[in-house]
């Protein structure tokens, strides 16, 4: 591995971070700026490895799955943060996805 792609992983588990603590703390209309973030971090993280982005989208998912099942963190509303998991476990393979497309179609 290169240093580029640890460097990437430490930029992605500082973003997830993120993202959990913005679905965690989510309230009543939070949920378009969770969606929001989700979107954003996925992005980022697809656009950052073209070729390895899939790899980074597994450990979102896997971050955001593990924080969820081992009940680190007490949410403000458990269902907004119950729908932020499941939903961000797809949205961040999806987008990382594109982003990883778009980002290999501009290197051409």
């Amino acid at each position: 591995m290169n240093f580029t792609f640890i460097r990437n992983i430490a930029i992605t588990l500082t973003v997830s971070c993120l993202v959990v603590y913005v679905i965690y703390h989510s309230i009543g209309t939070g949920v378009y700026i969770m969606m929001t973030a989700l979107v954003l971090s996925s992005f980022f993280i697809g656009y950052l490895e073209p070729r390895k982005g899939w790899i980074l989208a597994l450990l979102q998912v896997v971050i955001l799955l593990s924080i969820h099942f081992l009940k680190l963190i007490k949410p403000i509303s458990a269902d907004i943060a119950l729908f932020g998991t499941f939903a961000g476990c797809g949205i961040s393979l999806v987008f990382s996805l594109v982003a990883g497309q778009l980002a290999r179609l501009f290197e051409k």
